[in-house]
């Protein structure tokens, strides 16, 4: 297929502009099957259907197109065959011969009722693409799928019109209950439906064609509006068309604001009465609705019709009517005429039930016992059970003891006593005494001698007697105080519940030592006290000690056997490898009296300013320091009392060996884009202290280099990668990247495939066509070996997808950009990884650009005769390169249409006017022409007693000509009647108006008769009072005439009559 450039193909048919939204016009590279038959000629097949899952498949639940016309040809454009899809939708071209062939497909003849949904093979011109056909074998794949094209539908609204200004505003309900009906032009009933609680109604799946609706309202209500609507509920004739939706066929009405409403009163209360139903009827005893009376006893019933009303109140069991207004005493209302407006208020009744009295009050205790805080409610209840009024109240009679609220609910509020009292509505009480405790608890616990100084009190660790224990409230107050007794111990005993805290004073000769539950302070942290005993606040003491005075400080234990006295140093220096005599990374220091004693170090401390360096610890009576790294840090050693003995610093320093070389595992490297690997480099010595190496690219958008050395390709290109030694010795890689991919334009028209280079620039035209006469670039990738890659393996994106987008991978191996206009955009062809491994540029040239469509302002266009007017259409796109447009009336007796567009209505009739752009496009303009006359009348008119003013005789009469070109007359023996003294003559009256008004025909217009035999205008009776009333008076004979009638201001002729006597 490399030379077929020279390739001829015809067909001007358009498939743009009817396609689904998202689908594409793809260009298919023939699937060619293998078929089983024997035989020296191919054969093409495949089938036309209705794609329900627009997958661009027909599958088994998918009915075929039948009557779509497909041509086969030759390479050269030389038609083959022709045929049309069969009943499933199937075409087939048998007995081809082999070679190269394309179809064209005729989107004329496909089903009006189906939209072209999805295209396989088929390109926007129409055109298939080119394929090959071998001998013996089958072509496939070139197929149409359509969708079944919706009805109609109308969805409008009936509404409250309360301004009655024909628009649905704010605050104006919905009407429900209207019953709105669709009727075909012939006045069969279609559907019908009712409109919802919001006035709603909606018609669907409506086939196109001429329909009318009718409105019936309900009895409240009464039509006042709406802009399709008449008075009489009909619309006028309207068109639906398929898929069209119609909103306009709303209806306001005027809902009638009349009422009727009233209270139902309890007589014992003086309140209303809720829940008591309410049922109207009209005088004739038909149910019209029900309501019941709300939480103050009013009712309504609102927006009735015109009628004769009465209200029934259901009575409740036990209820009984006492007083009236507008009701009798057997709970009906009296008749009430209601108008549009009427408000028929205060419609009231009085109810009075039978009274059961409280006779005692059932209580679950006579006596409470509780404790503040505590919660509950009393549980009591009126007896009899069915007593009318089952009210209870509760009072206390200690508030600051006790609270109650009205349903009985208590809260326990100080300590001590009260009573509650509960009351019955007529006086009946019973008394409930409620006693009131406090909640308490116990603190105890003790304070010792903390021996081993670790703040927990152990065996043998005796109770110190004497210490003043003190327990706080939260707020600071003193609550108790204590004195341990001889084994230590504190006990504070019915404490109320709360938070405190305890402040201990150690006797003399002793110090407080801080643990879990005491500071240094002798103060413990707040505690909660609930019911319970709390007993874990011990408080650790520890005897007086005279300090001992440190004379000499010694560094010992050293390999050289040497003692360093660090009295008097402020100072130590080890190097990171220092051990002592025992191998071990100590330093081991030991504090001595003025005796030269060693001193006993309990209670000592050793502190280190920073332990990642060295850490400090008191082992026995030795102070150990133990190395970790190389760096400075004070070390504070401190005796019991928390004196500072010795402060000095450990300084340890670090034992350096330089770099002297590098060594790599390669001084080049040859990779391609998105290629990762690790720099092989090694410090020389082994030993060397830093070993720490820094990695540098030259050039990071060919290749980055992480801190550890590993790298990543980016960009083609060659760049140098330099490491380098803490102490700035250094190296140097050189590394080379290449795509690890070529991208080759394919299907060049005339010319070989083109391998994209870096930054490449393709030239072309917006008229561009491959090979196989798609609107495509086609690329393909191959890697190293020249062999295919597949590529879904990478992303392409287009700087401007107007002018060149990406095209969905169809899983042949090809790369497409759709050429969309004229414009420049950069192709970028990145990896998995986002690195870039081609960009080049295409730049676009407008080429011719075909019109896609034509539109028209008006469709249908309703005129009368004689009128003129101009078709405004429009090409689509807006820069096409050929706009012109050709116009042709089907019917140039009733409207001619000029080169221009501009037309005139010449008779009563309709015609269709086909705008054609230049390449072939059509749409159309439907003409309804009018008569010109709103009315002509023709009637026979005789008077035989003139002279006395006698009756005239009518006869043969015709109400309405205007729209008629031809009319036979039945000659009648009045026609022969001649004027004499006594009579008229007997002639015909033809009477003409325009918009229900007689015209003139002495200034307005004339009229001229092609036989006056037949039809003789020259008689007495043709007068200008006559003319003047639109009147032309002919005798008449048996024959046939034409009448013509002119329009003086502009000389057009706007009405012929062809008349036939017999």
């Amino acid at each position: 297929m490399q030379n077929n450039h020279s390739f001829k193909k015809l067909g001007k048919t358009t498939l743009v502009g009817t396609l689904a939204l998202g689908m594409m016009v793809t260009p298919i590279i023939s699937s060619i099957q293998a078929n089983a038959a024997e035989g020296t000629k191919g054969s093409i097949s495949d089938a036309m259907f209705e794609d329900l899952n627009g997958n661009g498949q027909k599958d088994a639940n998918e009915a075929g197109i039948s009557g779509i016309k497909i041509t086969l040809f030759n390479d050269q454009g030389v038609e083959v065959a022709t045929t049309t899809s069969a009943a499933d939708g199937s075409y087939n071209f048998d007995n081809v011969d082999e070679g190269t062939y394309y179809m064209h497909v005729d989107t004329a003849t496909f089903p009006a009722n189906y939209k072209l949904f999805t295209t396989q093979g088929f390109g926007s011109d129409g055109n298939s693409s080119y394929f090959h056909v071998a001998a013996g074998e089958t072509v496939s794949g070139y197929h149409l799928g359509f969708y079944k094209k919706a009805g109609g539908s109308i969805s409008s609204t009936v509404f409250n019109d309360l301004n009655i200004n024909g628009k649905q505003d704010e605050g104006e309900a919905g009407l429900s209950g209207a019953k709105v009906a669709l009727y075909n032009v012939s006045g069969e009933k279609i559907a019908e439906t009712t409109t919802a609680a919001d006035g709603s109604y909606t018609f669907t799946n409506i086939p196109a064609g001429t329909y009318y609706e009718h409105v019936t309202l309900p009895k409240n209500a009464k039509l006042v509006s709406g802009e399709q609507f008449g008075s009489d509920g009909n619309t006028g004739y309207f068109a639906v068309n398929s898929e069209q939706q119609i909103t306009n066929l709303n209806v306001g009405a005027k809902v009638n604001s009349a009422a009727i409403s009233g209270t139902i009163t309890d007589k014992a209360s003086q309140q209303g009465m809720k829940d008591v139903e309410m049922v109207l009827y009209t005088i004739d005893g038909t149910r019209v609705a029900s309501t019941t009376t709300d939480a103050n006893g009013n009712y309504k019933f609102a927006n009735l019709a015109e009628d004769f009303y009465y209200v029934h109140a259901i009575v409740p069991d036990g209820d009984s009517v006492v007083d009236t207004r507008g009701f009798g005493m057997d709970a009906y209302s009296y008749y009430i005429q209601i108008g549009a407006d009427t408000q028929a208020d205060n419609f009231n009744l009085t109810l009075k039930g039978n009274t059961v009295e409280p006779t005692d009050i059932v209580v679950n205790t006579d006596n409470i016992a509780a404790k503040v805080g505590d919660k509950g409610q009393i549980d009591a209840s009126v007896q009899p059970s069915d007593a009318t009024d089952k009210t209870l109240t509760y009072t206390v009679s200690d508030p600051s003891i006790l609270s109650v609220d009205a349903n009985g609910n208590w809260t326990a509020l100080a300590k001590g006593e009260a009573d509650i009292t509960v009351t019955t509505a007529n006086g009946i009480s019973k008394v409930i005494h409620v006693v009131v405790s406090e909640k308490v608890g116990e603190l105890k616990s003790f304070v010792f001698e903390d021996t081993n100084k670790n703040g927990t009190k152990e065996a043998g660790e005796a109770g110190v007697p004497g210490a003043t224990v003190q327990l706080h409230g939260a707020d600071g107050s003193v609550v108790a105080t204590q004195t341990t007794d001889a084994n230590g111990q504190y006990d504070f005993k019915d404490v109320p519940v709360g938070t405190y805290y305890i402040v201990v004073t150690a006797p003399s000769g002793y110090d407080i030592k801080a643990n879990h539950a005491f500071g240094a302070d002798g103060v413990t942290g707040y505690i909660n006290l609930t019911e319970s005993t709390v007993t874990n606040y011990e408080c650790a003491v520890i005897k007086d000690v005279a300090p001992v005075t440190v004379s000499s400080i010694k560094w010992i234990n050293n390999k050289d056997g040497s003692n360093v006295e660090l009295m008097d140093r402020d100072n130590i220096q080890i190097q990171d490898n220092y051990v002592d005599a025992d191998n071990n990374p100590i330093v081991n220091i030991k504090l001595y009296d003025q005796n030269n004693n060693v001193i006993d170090l309990t209670g000592y401390t050793v502190t280190m300013g920073d332990d990642t360096i060295a850490t400090g610890a008191i082992d026995g009576n030795n102070v150990e320091l133990t190395r970790h790294k190389a760096g400075a840090t004070s070390v504070t050693i401190k005796d019991p009392s928390g004196r500072v003995v010795k402060n000095f610093v450990l300084n340890i320093t670090a034992t350096v060996i330089p770099a002297t070389d590098i060594t790599l595992g390669a001084t080049n490297i040859d990779t391609t884009i998105g290629t990762t690997g690790k720099i092989d480099a090694t410090v020389q010595p082994a030993n060397a202290t830093d070993k720490s190496l820094t990695y540098t690219s030259a050039n990071t958008n060919i290749l980055t280099v992480a801190a550890d050395g590993t790298w990543e390709a980016k960009g083609e290109g060659t760049t140098t990668v330099t490491v380098k030694t803490a102490n700035n010795i250094t190296k140097t890689i050189t590394v080379n990247v290449t795509s690890p991919i070529s991208v080759q334009l394919k299907n060049i028209p005339s010319y070989p495939d083109r391998t994209i280079v870096p930054n490449d620039q393709l030239n072309i035209t917006t008229d561009y066509v491959n090979t196989y006469g798609s609107h495509d670039l086609d690329f393909k990738y191959y890697d190293k070996t020249s062999a295919e890659v597949n590529p879904a393996n990478y992303t392409v994106t287009s700087s401007d997808p107007s002018v060149i987008s990406l095209k969905a991978n169809q899983g042949d191996g090809y790369m497409r950009l759709s050429v969309n206009a004229a414009g420049s955009s950069v192709i970028t062809i990145k990896d998995a990884k986002g690195n870039i491994i081609r960009q080049f540029t295409v730049n676009v040239a407008q080429g011719a650009i075909l019109p896609t469509g034509v539109t028209v302002a008006d469709s249908a266009v309703t005129t009368k005769v004689a009128s003129t007017g101009s078709i405004s259409a429009t090409v689509q796109p807006a820069n096409a390169t050929n706009k012109a447009l050709t116009y042709t009336s089907n019917n140039p007796d009733v409207l001619k249409v000029n080169p221009d567009g501009s037309w005139e209505a010449m008779n009563n009739g309709t015609a269709t006017v086909t705008v054609k752009t230049s390449n072939g496009l059509t749409t159309t303009v439907t003409f309804t022409v009018q008569a010109y006359f709103s009315t002509i009348l023709e009637q026979g008119n005789f008077n035989p007693d003139k002279a006395n003013g006698g009756a005239v005789t009518y006869y043969d009469s015709i109400a309405d000509l205007s729209a008629s070109d031809n009319i036979t007359l039945t000659y009648n023996t009045l026609d022969a009647k001649v004027a004499d003294t006594t009579q008229t003559n007997g002639r015909r009256q033809f009477i003409f108006y325009v918009d229900g008004s007689p015209v003139n025909f002495n200034t307005d217009y004339s009229f001229s008769i092609s036989n006056p035999t037949v039809l003789n205008s020259d008689i007495s009776n043709n007068t200008e009072g006559a003319r003047t009333l639109g009147h032309i008076e002919v005798k008449v004979t048996k024959g046939t005439s034409k009448i013509t009638v002119t329009r003086t201001s502009d000389g057009k002729v706007v009405k012929t009559i062809n008349v036939t006597v017999q």
